[in-house]
């Protein structure tokens, strides 16, 4: 009788079995052990199979943020859109150390951006951060006077590095701006490109969505701006030519989304689509809120509302796309094929006698990546 031999195992494939094993917190700790286990835990690979093994980390959905009169942390619930409840993060920010307190600036494929909260710029320290594993750091010290918005450039399929974006004042004059840029390979802020004009239309620079590579602004004019991290140039790109102000701007599912309020959004609008060569916008959807108000009191007793996030999401060639909305005292999800309703599970307790009013400008969307800092 003939046996075949088994394969032999190295010592990376041992270990790489044992390191599958570990809860994700115990596998952040590990990374300190030696350098060969750091490498070996943050190669891409591993990555990969370290979440087909350990599908309950595996969680998406997006954080809300509201500022409560002093209170010293901003108010946050947390709404998972796919995965498991329980790896949701908790919605707080408690774990980074600051005394003035801590909100969140910006977020992008698992990473946030937090600031000191109640103090002025020449006060404030920024965090970059991963909730789900209570890690964080401060950055170098942005030497400027005003920051008027601050955003992550980072793409884990592409690349485990990432950047931070910055747009500055500039010593020329209170119409320019300065792009200064921080690299997590260099671990430090340089400046980017020479200072430019904007004009007098506010431009939400707070409000930095990165796709396509590319960190994209949009403002309460015609104007919108696009900056790719890597060739460091700023571009601009089209907007719709009407008068308008933006109801949503965000991405999902490797899909820039826009909806721009003509009126009164209980009306009814498009959700348009960015070309991907940037030659113009589409339509992607036309809700008829009237249908969607027949089958729920919120909606239909309303007498506004507002968008918080939309998922872009096939399933096996169905389009399962789904859209948050805020109603007075209420969260509505339903999906956008058929507009059937959708349960939002979170766990947070949501106080809906509080009166806060939610809008797409306080929703930072999450995904947890197997990401370590």
């Amino acid at each position: 009788m003939c046996y075949s031999k088994a394969p032999k195992m190295n010592n990376n494939d041992v270990m790489s079995d044992i390191l599958l094993r570990l809860p994700l917190k115990d596998l952040v700790g590990c990374k300190c052990v030696c350098k060969s286990w750091n490498t070996l835990i943050s190669d891409p690979i591993f990555k990969l199979n370290y979440s087909l093994r350990n599908p309950q980390y595996n969680i998406s959905g997006f954080f809300l943020q509201k500022f409560l009169y002093l209170e010293l942390h901003s108010k946050l619930l947390f709404f998972p859109c796919e995965g498991r409840v329980d790896a949701a993060p908790k919605p707080s920010l408690s774990f980074i150390e600051d005394d003035k307190g801590v909100c969140i600036q910006h977020s992008c494929n698992g990473l946030l951006i937090c600031s000191s909260f109640r103090c002025g710029e020449e006060d404030r320290k920024y965090y970059i951060c991963k909730p789900t594993t209570k890690q964080y750091f401060p950055l170098p010290n942005l030497e400027c006077r005003t920051v008027f918005g601050i955003s992550i450039a980072y793409d884990p399929n592409r690349s485990p590095h990432y950047k931070i974006v910055s747009i500055c004042d500039s010593y020329l004059s209170k119409k320019y701006r300065q792009i200064k840029m921080y690299s997590s390979v260099t671990g430090s802020w340089k400046p980017s490109g020479k200072p430019f004009t904007v004009p007098d239309e506010d431009m939400l620079f707070k409000r930095g969505v990165f796709w396509n590579g590319s960190l994209h602004w949009i403002g309460m004019g015609n104007l919108a701006l696009r900056f790719d991290p890597e060739a460091e140039l700023m571009l601009t790109m089209p907007m719709p030519p009407t008068e308008r102000k933006p109801g949503y701007f965000g991405e999902s599912g490797g899909h820039l989304l826009l909806v721009e309020a003509y009126g009164p959004l209980t009306a009814g609008f498009d959700i348009m689509e960015m070309k991907a060569d940037y030659s113009g916008w589409f339509v992607k959807y036309h809700l008829n809120l009237d249908q969607v108000a027949r089958r729920c009191k919120a909606i239909e007793r309303a007498n506004r509302l507002s968008i918080l996030h939309i998922v872009h999401n096939h399933v096996e060639d169905v389009d399962e796309s789904f859209i948050v909305i805020h109603v007075p005292g209420e969260f509505v999800s339903f999906k956008l094929r058929d507009y059937s309703f959708m349960d939002l599970q979170t766990n947070n307790h949501v106080d809906s006698g509080l009166g806060l009013w939610y809008s797409w400008e306080g929703v930072y969307p999450y995904t947890n990546t197997l990401f370590y800092l």
